[in-house]
Formats: C-alpha cells, sequence, structure tokens
C-alpha cells in the first residue's frame, strides 16, 4: 500500500444494518487501506457497535458535514439514500452508493467489478452497485451473451429473508421460534405476510406494513433495468420474486433463450471460465441457497437444454448476495481510490 492510501477515512452509511455489517467485514478480509471508518446509521442504533478488523466501532449519528472524507459508502435504503448522496456531492467526497436508490439514472455509472472497466469510474463522482441478484445474474448472462447472445431470460428469484435487512433476519427468526414452541408470532413489518415455514410471491405493489423494504413490481423492474444496462439493451427479460424462509442466499431458476446454439458442454466450460461463477458439475448435488453462503461467487447447477425453444439453456442459480454487495461495493472503493 501507498502512503497515499495509508491512511484513508472512510465513511459508511447505514453502518448498523446486513449489508453495511457485512461491508465491513469485507473490507476487514481485503485489508482495504481504511485509516479511519464513521460509522452510522438512524438514531435508533445509536450506541450500538459494529467490528471492523477487530475493532469495534461505534454507530454514531451521521456527520453535518463529510467534508475531509475520502469516500461514503451508503448501504440504507433506498429512501434514506438520497439526501446522503445529496451531501457528498455537495461535499465534493465520492459516494458509492449500494442502496441501489441511483442505479436507474443513466447519468451515473452502474458498475460491476471483473465485468466493466475501471475506467468507467475514474474520477466519477458518484457511483452505483447493482443489488446482489443483479451481480449474480449479470456475470451470467454477461458470459452468454459474449457468446452466443442473449435473445430472452425468463426468472423466478427465491428471495431470503435478508432482502429485508435485519429486520428480515429478526421477523423470520421471532417467527420460527414462537411456531416451534406452539405461539403466534409477533407482528413484523418486514414482510406483507408471515414468513416462516411459507412461501409467497411478493406484493405487487404498495406495501401493508410501514417496514416493508420492497414490493415484486419494484425488484422486477430493476432486474430488468440493471440487465440492460450491464448486459445488452436489446435483452428481453421477465422476473418474479417469491419470498422464502430463509435466513440468507437468494436462488434463481432461469430460462435463457440464446440468438445462436450453446451447447451444455460449451456453456458449462463458458460459465467455469467466468471471474465471478462457480459450476457444479453433474455430479455433484444441485448447490443449495446455504451452499452458497460466505462464497465470493455465484454457484451455477442443474444445467441442461431447454426443449420448448430452438436455442435455450435451464439452470440453477445461487448466490449469497448479501456478500456479493459487499464485496461489490468494496471493489468498487478499491478502483475509484487506486488502492
Amino acid at each position: 500500500m501507498s502512503d497515499e492510501t495509508s491512511g484513508l477515512r472512510i465513511a459508511v452509511a447505514g453502518a448498523s444494518g446486513a449489508l453495511g455489517r457485512e461491508l465491513l467485514a469485507v473490507l476487514s478480509d481485503r485489508r482495504f487501506p481504511a485509516g479511519e471508518i464513521k460509522a452510522f446509521a438512524t438514531d435508533r442504533s445509536l450506541g450500538e457497535e459494529v467490528d471492523f478488523d477487530g475493532d469495534f466501532v461505534p454507530i454514531e449519528a451521521a456527520p453535518k458535514t463529510l467534508r475531509g472524507f475520502d469516500a461514503l459508502i451508503v448501504c440504507t435504503p433506498q429512501a434514506a439514500a438520497l439526501d446522503l448522496v445529496r451531501e457528498a456531492l455537495q461535499s465534493e467526497v465520492p459516494c458509492i452508493d449500494a442502496s441501489g436508490a441511483m442505479a436507474g439514472s443513466e447519468e451515473v455509472p452502474l458498475y460491476v467489478a471483473d465485468l466493466c472497466a475501471p475506467s468507467a469510474i475514474e474520477n466519477a463522482p458518484l457511483i452505483a452497485s447493482p443489488a446482489g441478484v443483479a451481480l449474480a445474474w449479470s456475470h451470467l448472462l454477461a458470459a452468454v451473451e459474449g457468446s452466443a447472445g442473449v435473445k430472452r431470460v425468463v426468472g423466478t428469484v427465491l428471495y431470503a429473508a435478508s432482502r429485508a435487512g435485519r429486520a428480515g433476519i429478526d421477523a423470520l427468526s421471532n417467527e420460527t421460534i414462537h411456531l416451534l414452541n406452539q405461539k403466534e408470532p409477533p407482528p413484523s413489518d418486514a414482510f406483507a405476510n408471515p414468513v416462516a415455514f411459507d412461501c409467497f410471491p411478493l406484493p405487487a405493489s404498495g406495501a401493508p406494513n410501514e417496514g416493508e423494504a420492497d414490493n415484486a413490481a419494484q425488484l422486477e423492474r430493476e432486474l430488468v433495468r440493471d440487465m440492460q444496462r450491464l448486459v445488452s439493451r436489446d435483452i428481453r427479460v421477465s422476473a418474479a420474486a417469491v419470498q422464502v424462509p430463509t435466513f440468507a442466499g437468494d436462488g434463481s431458476s432461469l430460462a435463457i433463450e440464446t440468438r445462436s446454439p450453446l451447447p451444455i458442454a460449451s456453456a458449462r466450460e463458458l460459465f467455469a471460465k467466468a471471474p465471478a461463477l462457480e459450476v457444479w458439475d453433474e455430479e455433484e448435488i444441485t448447490p443449495s441457497t446455504r451452499d452458497s453462503g460466505g462464497r465470493d461467487v455465484a454457484v451455477v447447477g442443474r444445467l441442461r437444454e431447454d426443449p420448448s425453444v430452438e436455442h435455450g439453456l435451464l439452470l440453477w442459480l445461487t448466490a449469497d448476495t448479501l456478500r456479493l454487495a459487499a464485496l461489490n461495493a468494496a471493489k468498487i472503493a478499491e478502483a475509484r481510490l487506486g488502492v
């Protein structure tokens, strides 16, 4: 590490949440040269501490100004991100938005490490990082696009409770404990329906509970948008969002129609060479969402031909999407700050 980067001052917004904590763990694992980490969140998290490289960092209120920091990484829900982004721009501090709030702005670079060129974010004041599911899909679909072209993708995403952050994980845990003890689960604002031991499509629009982070229409629309920005403007994508009672790790069942033939053996070799993918052989057990936990790659399994179209693939893709989102944000910080 150079003298110029040995004491970087990094502000992390939403540090008490699931993504914020995972980001700090990733930065620590990668030995990011932070001389100071400023962790801040909402008032209800004040007094808590988060771990960074073995040190306990107190959660503080957002500073009045970000001047003097080398970067701000936003890990808050989308609704809370815009004011933070605005303050970073006014303070002339590079901002990495991992909340998803800025991913739809065409003037803001949408960056995926190992897929996009570092020159795309050189000196950029604001950089958007896609959601974890979009990160997993983009690496796979970009590989297919470069080899055989992607005509259409139909996917069903099975979202874990971590989609709703710490509140979602806590809700699933509390509901599970109560039901196992034959008690009525406590009410929760994290999901539209009780989630323990059940599956349901996410609500199409709106949120019956104040704490509901997203809805199906929003998640599906954002996934389509990100694939068109990252893979091809001509790609046609149809997605469905389903909530499942798992704590972490999202799975996707994908049907990919290609423009030219892509034999299964060639597809397997293609995915095996991709920097952020891992392929399980047919002899192995199909990877579960739990198998993807803690991995820095998305895992491909049950790869086979789709007999319903002329050129098509069917496959299962699973990833620790919280980990992928944190890792991508960390890699953006490294590329933008030159460390």
